[in-house]
């Protein structure tokens, strides 16, 4: 059964919108709140964040870097030992996770205050879970969506760079992950309302991102708040959430994501971000898929912005048959979501969609550099 989960109770976005907290805590009369963040999040948004009010508790937690069950069963314990009433999640989108899904197992209300545009966690009502080394294990949906979701553009502006451009790989991914799911719908029969409003909202993110990503990443690095930067930070947030927020499991993830699972068990991409990741899995699906128009404007965009085209940028130094092979198995395990497709896929398909990608961005970047 599908369960439309479409987004937050309250969005604010704007320069003050952080001042609404207080507000917010006062109206729901809150007196106990945990705030967890990391050092960094906290000292970009910290100009900007309110005071506490004196007859509020603050438990003021620092995140230990990953959202992890052994990082979310540490912020449960202190949320029942203290009788947290609010809590609030300030950073990324593992710190945001992480608040997220300890909120959740302890039935409390959870606040999302997002230091970078990297991907749809302070929209979604979902958390993806890791080891500690970084190795991915998998994604927990859960039933209620958050309470608050605030965006401060100048805290955002000041995010650095390359956790931007992983957002926006990430989120071209609500497209291309769920084209044929929807085209095999329509095949059947009329898509309902939830499903419309899903498909529409994953063709905005196409059309946004390939439009406009460029302009922002100059605005970006020219420290300009533009219109342009704006509505590729909301629809990496915002539109990338909705996505998965009203289509459920028919748009949330398929090959890119599971690509990027794969990759998360090799110690060559442990630096990489998530989206950066995701990106490259983007082209895998594109490649498996057949959509070689699609492949090569992304090739393009992606030479321009920097992501992943190929596995030596991913950090492999001398990829071979092997290593390919092994992440074409790590990619169709039978809890992966490529499954999803609505077509067979096997190890061999992800190894020859792979080996062809490699040949076709070798082929692409010969004809840039000539």
């Amino acid at each position: 059964m599908m369960i439309s989960r479409i987004g937050p109770q309250e969005y604010l976005s704007g320069d003050k919108a952080y001042d609404y907290l207080p507000q917010y805590i006062k109206s729901n009369d809150y007196t106990r709140v945990l705030f967890l963040h990391g050092t960094k999040s906290l000292n970009a948004a910290k100009p900007y964040l309110p005071q506490w009010a004196p007859e509020v508790d603050v438990d003021d937690v620092l995140f230990n870097g990953e959202c992890s069950p052994d990082e979310i069963a540490r912020i449960r314990g202190i949320i029942r030992d203290h009788d947290i009433q609010l809590v609030i999640g300030l950073g990324g989108g593992k710190c945001i996770d992480t608040a997220k899904s300890a909120a959740h197992y302890e039935h409390r209300p959870f606040a999302a205050i997002p230091t970078l545009a990297s991907n749809c966690a302070p929209w979604s009502c979902l958390s993806v879970r890791y080891k500690e080394n970084g190795e991915h294990i998998d994604h927990e949906v859960y039933d209620n969506a958050n309470a608050l979701l605030m965006i401060n553009p100048k805290v955002i502006m000041n995010s650095p760079i390359d956790y931007f451009v992983a957002g926006i790989g990430d989120t071209l991914a609500k497209f291309y992950e769920s084209e044929l799911i929807f085209k095999d719908l329509l095949s059947k029969k009329p898509l309902n309302v939830a499903l419309t409003i899903s498909k529409q909202m994953s063709e905005n993110c196409r059309e946004v991102l390939l439009n406009q990503s460029v302009a922002a990443l100059n605005d970006m690095k020219a420290g300009k708040i533009t219109s342009e930067w704006m509505n590729v930070v909301e629809t990496i947030i915002v539109t990338a959430g909705t996505v998965g927020g009203w289509g459920d499991e028919y748009s949330r993830s398929t090959g890119a994501h599971s690509v990027h699972d794969a990759l998360t068990t090799f110690d060559e991409t442990k630096p990489l971000l998530h989206g950066e990741r995701v990106a490259y899995g983007n082209l895998v699906q594109l490649s498996l898929e057949q959509h070689y128009d699609a492949l090569q404007t992304l090739l393009k965009l992606y030479g321009t912005l920097k992501l992943p085209r190929s596995l030596k940028e991913l950090g492999f130094k001398n990829p071979d048959d092997q290593l390919v092979h092994a992440i074409a198995a790590e990619t169709v395990t039978p809890e992966k979501a490529i499954h999803l497709l609505p077509f067979k896929v096997t190890e061999p398909d992800v190894a020859e969609a792979i080996s062809n990608l490699e040949k076709i961005t070798d082929k692409y970047l010969a004809r840039m550099s000539a």
